[in-house]
């Protein structure tokens, strides 16, 4: 039986639309921005700094360099205001135990976060990864980012920092099938994959 459905998506994809969507149908919690809250009001993180460290992890060289200068590169907080306690480390520590307890509480859909890794062993959890088109990706970016010049390497920065976010804290490739059960295009439209999904939990779980 599936009572969570974690989302992974590519940038520009509209797979948060969709994850929504599929919490609306099913009269679920939608965990996304959430978490950056959780992290603001209990962690006492900066909001503007949690909202620009959301998904990202340090460079090699970033590490590399800061340990040059400090001696040790475990104790990096490089890119973190002064008011706030935690790096990028902390941070991504911090989203998981949401995810974690999101999970174990049920009945939510999980958006990005590499939460596909953070569950890998939870026998009730629905994996699903949205891919789109490179058309459809730009087209949709150009409503959320209208002044943005080359969307294209946006795109690509956007994806990259997911990509690495998940091989560092988690070993893992986002785009590895094996970690889904459902990959869906969404140029399919929102409406249609948020009723498949539904259909699939609803058979899955013998609706």
């Amino acid at each position: 039986m599936f009572n969570v459905v974690t989302i992974a998506r590519e940038y520009g994809s509209g797979g948060a639309d969709i994850g929504r969507k599929v919490a609306e149908l099913l009269n679920w919690e939608c965990v996304d921005k959430q978490i950056l809250e959780h992290a603001t009001e209990t962690e006492k993180v900066d909001s503007k700094w949690a909202e620009s460290a959301d998904e990202h992890s340090y460079a090699w060289w970033e590490r590399v360099m800061y340990g040059f200068r400090k001696g040790d590169p475990s104790l990096m907080t490089a890119g973190a205001p002064a008011a706030t306690p935690v790096d990028y480390d902390a941070m991504q520590k911090i989203t998981a135990s949401v995810i974690q307890h999101a999970a174990d509480a049920g009945n939510c859909v999980i958006i990005g976060r590499s939460s596909q890794c953070v569950l890998h062993r939870h026998p009730h959890v629905l994996h699903v990864s949205i891919y789109a088109p490179l058309a459809a990706k730009l087209e949709r970016m150009k409503l959320r980012h209208p002044h943005e010049k080359d969307l294209h390497a946006l795109l690509q920065k956007k994806d990259a920092d997911r990509a690495r976010y998940t091989h560092t804290y988690y070993g893992c490739d986002g785009l590895d099938r094996k970690l889904y059960h459902l990959c869906l295009n969404s140029s399919l439209g929102v409406d249609i994959c948020a009723d498949i999904i539904v259909k699939i939990l609803q058979i899955s779980n013998g609706a």
